[in-house]
């Protein structure tokens, strides 16, 4: 009786479709000044073209602006909205050499703002 059960179960158990989760894409970037990481990733649309950017704050990813324009192995550049409230500022991502370089989407009223540095980054996949 006790087989029974058992095959029972183990056919129901393969029976269940699995499911899995994919990984995001991103990168991990870090400066010799600063000690520490910054984390990015990106979400893609239906088309797998990356719309969406996202950053780790305080642990957590949070949305932080959509990718403005990229080209495919070539470059990503995405909206940053943590930098300056006040400011359109963005990031540049080389994809082959994987520098990340501020840059500012429109001119700024504030002269004192204070440009972040360039970044080295490594791609890395996020999984949550």
């Amino acid at each position: 009786m006790k087989i029974r059960v058992y095959l029972i179960l183990f056919f129901i158990l393969i029976s269940v479709e699995g499911k899995a989760f994919e990984p995001y894409s991103g990168i991990s970037c870090h400066n010799s000044i600063k000690n520490g990481n910054i984390d990015f990733f990106f979400k893609h649309d239906e088309n797998f073209i990356y719309a969406k950017a996202y950053k780790r704050v305080k642990g957590e990813f949070v949305q932080i602006g959509d990718v403005v324009g990229q080209k495919i192995s070539s470059f990503i550049l995405f909206e940053d909205n943590t930098v300056d409230k006040d400011l359109n500022f963005a990031w540049h991502l080389d994809m082959v050499t994987k520098i990340l370089k501020p840059f500012i989407l429109s001119k700024t009223k504030d002269e004192k703002f204070k440009m972040p540095n360039i970044l080295d980054c490594i791609s890395k996949n996020f999984w949550f």
